[in-house]
């Protein structure tokens, strides 16, 4: 199996230092944190998902940016729940903070172990040329 290409390159875009971001997290079940893979924990652009009440969850990034471009989109792999879906409700890129919300329905939802929601944002690497 030939390995993936890591070569880095600038997304287009009308402004400069625009970098899309993804990670991924596994929910831990009923009232607990969400858990991180071994790759995921050593250099992942999430650190940690926390469990504050039925369905909602505290973020933080590994690092911080100057500005969000494109709020996080949330995805779902895995077995799964089904019908999951979330959101993320308030998010700070500049201090590296952010609050996830999921449901299934309009029922706030704890993540269960075959949940995996995948998280995709842009954000600007500087604050040159806004």
């Amino acid at each position: 199996m030939a390995k993936a290409n890591r070569t880095v390159h600038p997304i287009n875009t009308p402004r400069t230092e625009t970098q899309t971001l993804f990670a991924h997290v596994t929910g831990g079940g009923a009232a607990s944190n969400c858990t991180l893979d071994a790759q995921s924990a050593l250099n992942g652009e999430i650190v940690s998902l926390t469990y504050s009440s039925t369905g909602v969850y505290a973020g933080v990034f590994r690092y911080q940016y100057p500005a969000l471009i494109g709020a996080p989109i949330i995805s779902f792999g895995g077995a799964g729940t089904a019908g999951i879906m979330g959101l993320v409700s308030a998010i700070d890129v500049t201090a590296g903070t952010f609050t996830a919300k999921f449901y299934v329905g309009n029922t706030l939802t704890d993540l269960a172990t075959t949940d995996i929601p995948y998280f995709t944002w842009s954000v600007r690497n500087s604050g040159k040329n806004s």
